[in-house]
């Protein structure tokens, strides 16, 4: 394929989306990359070969929508053989203004919000946006149910979820460093603090015992969470971290072996694969992990465990991974997990681009 030029168009800043990201990162090798995004006032991000444009989010909710609109509608004027759009609402615009181009979208997730109206509308405003497209790619075959997508291989691309690898050291097993990456909203890490509590009261003289979570929500979270350590009385061996830059999470992964992919049981998150749950694995962790259908199809007796979503289970879980944590090898954990990569899947995105038609 020779080298094409292609226009990521996104509303979230260049380098705080991991998937976009590391699209970015390895088509550069092989194509002219534009990224259009808005600007949040961020720490800027930069990677050579992208060319990364900034939208003003000053002004409310209509006028900043109204003109990141227009700045895309007229840097679409340029000739991009491909605009790959990560989903927003308002986005088939586009699609209208420019019918003669080809695009690709890109849907990530379906609405995690707990309301099951929001929710609900949220997705059948996506479902019906995704329906001036031609071109979708969708992160699993789970999701593209959900959401009702026809089984059409010529128009629904499945472009699954991956990860680098962040870390390369070869875990050890003769202590417990636990680590949490993510999302705080909307994701009961309270549970898990709880499980960890337990645990740790009662396995404290048997070996060293830690748990870090690194993450922030939208609300009162990471108060909360550190209310609850405190609570529990283990504020000596549970940290939260906040937020903390994918650039900065090596020293993380380096000094922890166990990694948690601790998600609520909903409909709504069950067709979700989780992007820690990969980043743990090529990471050489085995993976504490609630099953869902997407985690269900990745964890096994050689890389994890599976638990259900209550503190009783994650409590669980932890003593079983005592049982049979020498059973577990470090660097087969990291090889077998190699497919997730994402160089692999951007390759994948490549052959997409290939196939695609407007």
């Amino acid at each position: 394929m020779k080298q094409k030029k292609i226009i990521i168009i996104h509303q979230e800043p260049f380098g705080y989306h991991s998937d976009t990201y590391y699209y970015c990162k390895y088509l550069r090798k092989k194509h002219s990359l534009t990224y259009i995004c808005w600007d949040y006032n961020k720490k800027k991000i930069h990677m050579d070969g992208i060319n990364i444009i900034y939208i003003s989010r000053e002004g409310n909710l209509l006028i900043r929508n109204f003109r990141f609109i227009i700045k895309v509608l007229n840097q679409l004027k340029n000739n991009y053989h491909y605009q790959i759009i990560k989903y927003f609402r308002g986005c088939s615009l586009l699609k209208f203004f420019f019918q003669n181009k080809i695009f690709l979208l890109d849907i990530r997730s379906s609405s995690t919000l707990k309301n099951k109206f929001n929710r609900k509308f949220y997705n059948f405003f996506l479902k019906k946006e995704a329906s001036f497209f031609n071109n979708i790619s969708i992160i699993s075959r789970g999701l593209a149910n959900r959401l009702g997508f026809p089984k059409n291989p010529n128009k629904i691309f499945i472009l699954p979820l991956g990860a680098e690898v962040i870390s390369s050291t070869t875990k050890k097993f003769n202590s417990i460093h636990l680590l949490y990456v993510g999302t705080l909203y909307n994701r009961n890490i309270d549970q898990t603090i709880k499980g960890f509590a337990k645990f740790y009261h009662e396995y404290k003289n048997k070996f060293q015992i830690t748990y870090t979570i690194i993450g922030s929500g939208f609300g009162n979270e990471e108060k909360d969470l550190k209310e609850l350590i405190s609570d529990e009385d283990i504020n000596h061996v549970v940290q939260v971290a906040g937020y903390v830059p994918h650039d900065e999470l090596k020293v993380f992964f380096d000094t922890h072996n166990i990694g948690i992919s601790y998600i609520p049981k909903t409909e709504y998150f069950d067709v979700q694969p989780p992007t820690k749950t990969f980043e743990y694995l090529l990471s050489g962790m085995p993976v504490i992990a609630t099953d869902t259908s997407e985690n269900k199809a990745v964890i096994n007796d050689k890389n994890g465990i599976l638990i259900k979503d209550t503190h009783k289970d994650f409590y669980q879980g932890l003593v079983q991974l005592c049982q049979k944590g020498i059973q577990f090898n470090s660097n087969d954990i990291r090889s077998n997990a190699m497919r997730y990569s994402w160089k692999k899947i951007t390759n994948d995105l490549n052959y997409v681009l290939q196939n695609l038609s407007n």
